[in-house]
């Protein structure tokens, strides 16, 4: 019966990397969610720069501009994406950090979150996947940050 579940589960991520065009392999060790983060690095012209979080969200479509769904402070402050795939997180050089286009790494949690940039009302925003801990270790599906490029 678990192992069902966890097939249903693992096939529901690999349904949205197809939705997303981004397809990422994961896997589960010692009942950790595990992806596969060896991705070439290839640019994505619209991603350069700074990003700044507005707001933390269940699935993109529960977004809605000027209006704050998340009560509270947000964790992450921010994303700077710099040229051969360094990002700098809340402002700060993080190695463990890393992007190509569709998605950044993390190293240490093994983690690869898909990002995607849609233009509302004329505005271009990027939905931003946090894998967790409540993905890798709780096995739900992640949630978004907002951010808006500065």
């Amino acid at each position: 019966m678990k192992l069902k579940i966890m097939a249903a589960i693992l096939a529901g991520f690999a349904v949205m990397a197809a939705a997303e065009g981004v397809k990422i392999n994961t896997t589960e060790v010692d009942g950790r969610l595990v992806d596969d983060i060896n991705l070439p690095f290839v640019n994505d012209p619209a991603v350069p720069g700074e990003w700044v979080s507005v707001d933390f969200v269940r699935t993109p479509e529960q977004f809605v501009p000027g209006e704050k769904v998340f009560g509270g402070d947000l964790y992450m402050s921010g994303l700077v994406f710099r040229p051969n795939g360094e990002l700098r997180f809340n402002g700060n050089a993080t190695p463990w950090f890393k992007w190509t286009k569709g998605v950044v790494t993390h190293s240490g949690d093994r983690t690869a979150q898909r990002y995607t940039i849609k233009a509302i009302k004329g505005v271009k925003y990027m939905f931003f996947e946090w894998k967790s801990g409540d993905y890798s270790i709780r096995h739900r599906q992640p949630n978004y940050y907002v951010l808006i490029k500065k």
